[in-house]
């Protein structure tokens, strides 16, 4: 019996050396930049990653790396369900399902806008409403992210009146596939990788 516990304890003990140092190659690959192929733009990385998206898609859980996680956790990846990607600093995500457009206040006389509005603001672009939602809740629309908020205005017709809301920056971002890993490295955000 104290054989069995034996080779059962090594059993487990390589099986958990293994699956670290599956999870660090995991955690490696994922960091590599977009700008060098991304998560895959290494030879060696290509079985990792096509192991890990696999064993996501069947529910298996992320792979550990001890040797990242060590007691201060400052190197890590985890899965995420975004359909978008974080906003670029200093900008932040307008809030859903409001209308924002990019512009600058208007000097001088108040003629209306190029698209409408009050005529105090000069607008770039149409207004849009950042991520709208089709019928089942999920996000279908791009993403404003947005900077200084300038003011507002609101058009419409009496029946259907709506409120823009006027930033000096909007960079708008498309929805994507949801499913998708933020990587971390030494407590900072790297990097979102989609599957």
């Amino acid at each position: 019996m104290k054989k069995l516990i034996v080779v059962l304890f090594i059993i487990g003990v390589a099986a958990s050396a293994h699956a670290s140092e599956y999870g660090c190659k995991v955690l490696l690959c994922l960091a590599n930049p977009a700008s060098n192929g991304g998560p895959k733009g290494v030879s060696d990385c290509v079985p990792p990653i096509d192991q890990l998206y696999h064993d996501l898609g069947r529910g298996r859980p992320f792979p550990k790396c001890d040797q990242a996680d060590g007691n201060d956790g400052s190197s890590y990846a985890r899965e995420v369900y975004d359909a978008y990607d974080p906003c670029p600093a200093p900008l932040q995500p307008a809030v859903r399902g409001s209308v924002a457009v990019q512009g600058h206040q208007r000097s001088g006389d108040n003629a209306p806008g190029s698209w409408g509005g009050d005529g105090s603001f000069e607008q770039t672009g149409q207004p849009q409403v950042s991520e709208i939602q089709n019928d089942y809740a999920y996000s279908t629309g791009a993403r404003a992210c947005v900077g200084k908020q300038l003011g507002s205005y609101t058009t419409g017709t009496y029946d259907n009146a709506y409120t823009v809301n006027v930033f000096d920056k909007v960079l708008w971002q498309p929805a994507q596939n949801p499913r998708a890993i933020d990587v971390f490295v030494d407590r900072t955000w790297q990097q979102r990788v989609r599957y």
